[in-house]
């Protein structure tokens, strides 16, 4: 019966994408803002993108990046940058953005955060803007912009600069229609209780995660004030720690979803002012969300919960193709549980201990052997090799405390 129950969830998470993506391309094209938070790595870069053909670019992400963000930019069929927003000169924020007036794809304007950096990334980069007759316009708190189809107000930089580069990165509350989008660079603690001090509204269903999730990157006050229903961090391999744990539990506990642009490649949002759908790997987030209406909350860290494993493939099984062995687990319970902390092992105690995820209520996620799933929550052992035996093994799942939530053999 739960095994029904899980295959019953499944189908109707399916279908509910196909009918709200169907929803979505049949509405009026001039009713789309396309949000790309691009994979450049430790970086930032994000394309806005309106159906009236106006692209905003907000930074590049570093050297190395520049190739993949011209690529997007072509693939998107970008025809010239309306708007090119450095929002400070940190070389994982503008390096990209070299290849980008390198390119055949015109560049109109530029904002920037009115510092310069002593860096060879920034002398190229405006060497570049020289050569392209592009005088950057320094942004300041208090400046509204009408983009498109969509609006732009600067809350930061402050108009007398911080001290530290990151306190000064351009920070744009976006707005179409209904539905916001804060893009906050790399602003800290100070910067953000800066931004508070001024009064100006900060609430965005939409929160670009400051400094890649880093420990000065998403203070309580700051995101009870933005609330915001998904957290996205632009992220990749660093030697810094980001995203720090105490932030991925901060997001957590306003009831974010996070999602992350190393686990899920480029993420895109797509909306029509009213609701809008997250793509991230070709994997749709459910539901399609109103302004007021937030995911369900995200419980504390290791919640103990009724979840249940429902299946387990192995390799040696016969009469199923599968790509991967998994095993299959499934919320049993009617509230949201945190898998934060628990665990999953066989009987020669190979242990997958579980990432920061929430698992709704009726989910069904899979913890893969080798490969990773993004539609099954994108859990994996990454073994290398095969764990669960041909001949007969046993799954058990702990919570965060080691107690065996539930276990099976075959």
């Amino acid at each position: 019966m739960r095994k029904r129950i899980s295959v019953l969830v499944l189908m109707l998470t399916l279908t509910l994408s196909a009918l709200l993506l169907t929803s979505l391309a049949r509405g009026d094209a001039e009713d789309a803002l396309e949000a790309s938070f691009i994979d450049v790595g430790q970086g930032d870069s994000i394309l806005l993108h309106t159906a009236q053909d106006t692209d905003i670019l907000i930074d590049g992400g570093p050297r190395s990046a520049g190739p993949t963000v011209v690529a997007h930019l072509q693939d998107e069929s970008v025809d010239d940058v309306d708007v090119m927003v450095l929002s400070h000169g940190d070389a994982d924020h503008v390096g990209g953005l070299i290849d980008v007036l390198q390119s055949d794809i015109p560049v109109e304007s530029v904002i920037y955060n009115g510092q310069s950096r002593e860096t060879d990334t920034y002398a190229t980069l405006q060497a570049e803007m020289r050569r392209h007759d592009l005088t950057p316009t320094p942004a300041e708190i208090g400046q509204t912009h009408r983009w498109g189809a969509v609006d732009a107000a600067v809350l930061n930089p402050q108009k007398t600069l911080m001290g530290v580069p990151n306190q000064n990165s351009v920070v744009l509350l976006v707005s179409y229609e209904e539905v916001s989008f804060l893009f906050t660079g790399d602003i800290d603690d100070a910067a953000k209780g800066a931004i508070l001090d001024a009064g100006t509204p900060v609430a965005a269903e939409v929160l670009k995660v400051a400094h890649h999730g880093g420990e000065d990157s998403a203070s309580e006050p700051f995101l009870e004030a933005v609330d915001p229903a998904l957290a996205v961090i632009s992220v990749g391999d660093n030697a810094y720690g980001h995203p720090a744990d105490e932030r991925l539990d901060n997001l957590r506990a306003i009831g974010a979803e996070v999602l992350r642009t190393d686990r899920s490649g480029t993420i895109e949002i797509t909306t029509d002012g009213e609701t809008y759908h997250v793509d991230a790997d070709y994997f749709v987030f459910l539901p399609s969300v109103a302004r007021a209406c937030h995911p369900t909350p995200t419980p504390p860290a290791g919640t103990s919960g009724e979840v249940i494993i429902t299946d387990i493939f192995y390799d040696g099984e016969e009469g199923r193709q599968e790509p991967d062995e998994y095993v299959e687990i499934y919320n049993d319970d009617d509230r949201v549980v945190g898998l934060d902390g628990w665990t999953l092992r066989d009987e020669q105690d190979h242990v997958f201990t579980f990432p920061s995820h929430a698992m709704q209520p009726g989910q069904t996620c899979r913890v893969y052997t080798n490969e990773e799933h993004p539609e099954y929550c994108g859990l994996s052992y990454r073994s290398g090799s095969a764990i669960w035996n041909n001949s007969g093994d046993c799954a058990e799942l702990r919570d965060s405390h080691g107690e065996t939530v539930d276990s099976t053999c075959y």
